[in-house]
């Protein structure tokens, strides 16, 4: 079965090496890419993704050269579940981060935290908080143990 997948990350060198994760875990899947709050919104709008592996602080538009791309939102992943909603998309999302924890508004959240408030406001879509590693591999194993019951 193939599989979409889009992947929410404005960092090069994060995005390529979830994207080339993907290449050999799911070789089956169409990969698509977005870097901002806006564009993953439209995307996921336009082309329905089984899934979205989502950065928590994206910006709030693409960075074009020269260009800021917005006020980075430490909360944008949080902002994209809310359109999700709003717009009835069922898509699934799972949140990969480099940071062990957030603070919203003054209020301090490590990730199981985070993702007890995000599962309780977002149960149709939220599925976890992974941490992102470049010397652990543990977030690989966990993503795939969830794709894999996506696909069942």
């Amino acid at each position: 079965m193939s599989m979409r997948i889009l992947v929410a990350e404005d960092e090069d060198p994060k995005l390529n090496s979830i994207t080339d994760w993907l290449a050999v875990a799911v070789p089956e899947a169409e990969v698509l890419v977005s870097r901002s709050v806006r564009s993953t919104i439209d995307i996921a709008l336009e082309h329905q993704p089984v899934i979205v592996l989502l950065d928590m602080s994206l910006p709030t538009f693409d960075i074009a050269l020269g260009e800021s791309g917005g006020r980075p939102q430490g909360f944008g992943g949080a902002e994209v579940l809310r359109h999700f909603d709003g717009n009835e998309l069922k898509t699934k999302v799972i949140v990969i981060t480099q940071y062990e924890g957030f603070d919203n508004n003054g209020k301090k959240f490590d990730l199981e935290e985070l993702s007890n408030v995000l599962r309780n406001e977002h149960p149709d879509t939220f599925i976890d908080c992974l941490r992102y590693n470049v010397v652990n591999d543990e977030w690989k194993a966990r993503l795939e143990s969830h794709l894999r019951k996506i696909m069942e």
